[in-house]
């Protein structure tokens, strides 16, 4: 089971040439396709909880925030 694991893990790695980069790098390939859509619906939510932040990670590695 690990061996199958091992390979499939190692077989989902693929260089990408320099050329295909550009339809990788598209709007509709990331994450979050409409970030401004994603800002307004924090800020909603930030107003009608009347809370603000706890969203998302901030800081750096240190632990100090």
């Amino acid at each position: 089971m690990k061996k199958l694991f091992l390979l499939l893990l190692l077989s989902s790695c693929a260089n990408v040439p320099q050329i295909d980069r550009g339809h990788l790098a598209k709007r509709m390939m990331s994450l979050e396709p409409r970030p401004e859509e994603a800002t307004f619906k924090n800020e909603v939510r930030a107003f009608r909880e009347t809370a603000v932040g706890g969203s998302a990670a901030v800081g750096g590695g240190c632990g100090c925030n």
